[in-house]
């Protein structure tokens, strides 16, 4: 009963499946969010309060954070091949969301990647500082996602968006749009 309920009809865009390829992105890109964030906030706490062991789980929530950050990248690369209708606007900030969320990525890699070779040594000054840079990052580049989202219809059904965004620019080859506003990645 449940497959059926996630499965979309013969009417509907996509493969047809209990997800969409697009769609495997926002069902993982809260994990790094989550993670990166709670390491940054935990390692500031542990810091301040003098808590050692508390920098070690922060360490271990950036390390995670990393890992599912790999993974919702890995996701986002999928959907930005196979996301349907969306406005042109989109379409341009898909590229920014995705250098900076790149951005931030690499830094959390390289400072969780030194932090984890140096389990039992306090963090610097300097790292703390690249896990804040990071941590802006984040939050800018997600907040670029969800715009695109929420105001450039990525991801969304086509049928359920204004006939001038169908028209405007799709990744999908559907009946409802116009293929000289098309274009190939």
């Amino acid at each position: 009963m449940l497959p059926s309920l996630l499965a979309h009809d013969e009417s509907a865009y996509g493969w047809g499946g209990p997800f969409e390829p697009w769609e495997i992105h926002p069902a993982l890109n809260h994990l790094p969010i989550a993670f990166l964030l709670g390491g940054v906030a935990l390692d500031f706490y542990a810091s301040w309060r003098g808590r050692p062991s508390l920098v070690q789980v922060a360490t271990g929530l950036l390390v995670t954070g990393v890992l599912t950050g790999l993974l919702a990248a890995l996701a986002g690369a999928l959907a930005f091949f196979t996301v349907p209708t969306h406005t042109e606007q989109a379409h341009i900030l898909m590229f920014w969301h995705m250098g900076v969320q790149a951005a931030s990525l690499v830094l959390f890699a390289v400072v969780t990647w030194k932090r984890w070779r140096n389990w039992m040594v306090a963090p610097t000054a300097a790292s703390r500082i690249v896990i804040c840079v990071a941590a802006m990052l984040l939050l800018i580049g997600s907040g670029l996602g969800g715009y695109l989202v929420y105001h450039g219809g990525a991801g969304i059904d086509p049928k359920l968006l204004a006939p001038e965004v169908r028209e405007n620019h799709s990744h999908a080859d559907t009946d409802d749009h116009d293929d000289s506003f098309e274009h190939t990645h």
